[in-house]
């Protein structure tokens, strides 16, 4: 009998706890808020793949089987540092990234490459040197990354205005209902295709030495793209 007191005394005593956690935990609303924001670069570094080839290669009607006459890589590279030079950039804003050997043709011999980075302070310098630049020797062109001082801050600006419409959101949401937004209660960054920012940006430079009427090579890259989307949960009062 003593026993069965027990239990029943435990079994409400566990279900005054319940009842009174439940109490506890507040109405909430969850939504999420995004902003974005486009920032002019003030550096742009633009890499530039050089590899040897066969003089063979561009004359008219030869084959493979042809190919014999190597075009050195420090001859590509040699011709490739005057145009840069005529093009105005400075030997210390040019590094030397990558060197190793291409695959190998049957028969032939390993074909050099090197990657070369170029530190430019204007974008509109990038076109000027996709039509300078001589093709042969030229593996691909590509904008590496886009950067500027004030990216760290200008992060943070963002996701506080994320943060932001979170609330705008929940607060209007509430008010269609005449319910009233109270304190926060938890806030997460999630996850998006385009953060980190490089990412994006990995994405769309594509080699802009392939060029149309329709693509003007850099035109939609004159911008670093941010956007984050912060989900928050507040509670209704």
């Amino acid at each position: 009998m003593k026993t069965g007191i027990i239990i029943l005394s435990l079994i409400l005593s566990a279900g005054m706890i319940s009842a009174q956690e439940s109490m506890k935990t507040p109405k909430y609303i969850e939504v999420t808020g995004s902003a974005e924001m486009e920032v002019e670069p003030d550096e742009v570094i633009f890499v530039i793949e050089v590899q040897e080839y066969w003089e063979e290669e561009f004359e008219k009607n030869s084959e493979f089987k042809d190919y014999k006459t190597k075009v050195p890589i420090a001859k590509i590279e040699k011709e490739l540092m005057e145009k840069l030079a005529m093009a105005g950039v400075r030997e210390e804003r040019i590094v030397i990234r990558e060197v190793g050997n291409s695959w190998r043709y049957f028969g032939k011999e390993f074909l050099i490459n090197k990657q070369i980075e170029l530190s430019l302070n204007d974008l509109n310098m990038v076109n000027s040197l996709v039509q300078s630049i001589d093709a042969r020797g030229v593996k691909s062109m590509k904008i590496g990354e886009l950067k500027n001082v004030k990216l760290t801050t200008l992060r943070k600006q963002v996701k506080i205005e994320a943060v932001k419409a979170a609330r705008e959101k929940a607060e209007y949401l509430l008010g269609s209902i005449d319910e009233e937004l109270g304190g926060v209660l938890q806030v997460e960054e999630l996850e998006t295709q385009q953060n980190p920012w490089w990412l994006r940006e990995q994405n769309l430079l594509s080699n802009v030495a392939v060029s149309s009427p329709d693509n003007n090579g850099i035109e939609n890259l004159r911008t670093i793209k941010l956007r984050y989307e912060i989900k928050a949960r507040f509670e209704i009062l």
